[in-house]
């Protein structure tokens, strides 16, 4: 199944319910890494405590994804990583409910307190790129932030085959042309909020990201194996580099502080 997954074939139907969004994430951490276990899930009373702590009722998205995979640091903590339930808090208008943060704390992803009760509640982001106290929305449902994260913190995973390029209108219309879009809806990207949205493209084998760059749009190849990024690169007209990017390490919970 791992050398065939395609993320792309995986999310064709959009994941119209959570309960689509969870089955994906079981694929994806089955073909990409490991099968999620037991050992991957927090417990209702790890959750019951931090809903004590802040007063407040998690949404079900949010019970259901801690239940599921929230140990899973290579799916969710590789960079910036989805916080564990003792560690949800409040963003500084307190008017969200922080579940992730970018590993240094200069963004972060939270549900506003007023959605908490809908089960799957619309996301969105926050941070230092934006003037003053201002947000933008990010994707509309929890599940599929969940979603994207998997993908995003699989591109920042200890080896992980990739490499990058700058996206010029001839490689973005062979990547249009070339390899499936994932159906994700469009959205910003933490470290440059007001600029292109991110994209993602697939094939077995392969996560292909479009993102904001240095010069316009920078594309990052994203592959299980060389020879899958070697079969990319062949197929796309860019200049790339002559070495991939370095792996991001997983992020040690100790070596960081939320400085919101």
């Amino acid at each position: 199944m791992a050398d065939r997954f395609d993320v792309a074939e995986a999310l064709a139907g959009g994941c119209p319910t959570r309960a689509d969004a969870w089955a994906f994430i079981r694929d994806f951490a089955a073909a990409w890494s490991t099968p999620l276990s037991p050992t991957d899930r927090f417990t209702s009373a790890d959750v019951q405590r931090a809903e004590d702590r802040l007063g407040l009722r998690l949404p079900a998205a949010l019970r259901e994804a801690y239940a599921l995979f929230g140990r899973r640091r290579d799916l969710v903590a590789r960079h910036n990583p989805m916080l564990e339930p003792d560690e949800l808090l409040l963003d500084p208008t307190g008017e969200l409910l922080v579940f992730r943060s970018e590993n240094q704390g200069c963004a972060g992803w939270g549900v506003a307190l007023a959605d908490l009760s809908r089960e799957d509640p619309p996301v969105a982001l926050f941070g230092d790129r934006l003037p003053g106290s201002s947000r933008l929305d990010y994707l509309d449902r929890f599940s599929l932030a969940c979603v994207e994260t998997v993908l995003s913190e699989a591109a920042s995973a200890s080896g992980i085959e990739g490499r990058t390029c700058q996206a010029t209108p001839e490689v973005v219309a062979c990547l249009e042309e070339e390899f499936a879009q994932v159906a994700l809806s469009p959205y910003p990207a933490w470290f440059d909020p007001m600029g292109p949205p991110v994209r993602w493209f697939s094939a077995a084998g392969l996560l292909l990201c479009l993102e904001p760059g240095l010069e316009g749009l920078g594309l990052a190849v994203i592959g299980r194996t060389a020879a899958d990024v070697q079969r990319a690169v062949e197929a796309i007209p860019g200049s790339w580099p002559p070495t991939g990017p370095s792996a991001t390490k997983t992020v040690d919970d100790r070596e960081w502080v939320l400085p919101f």
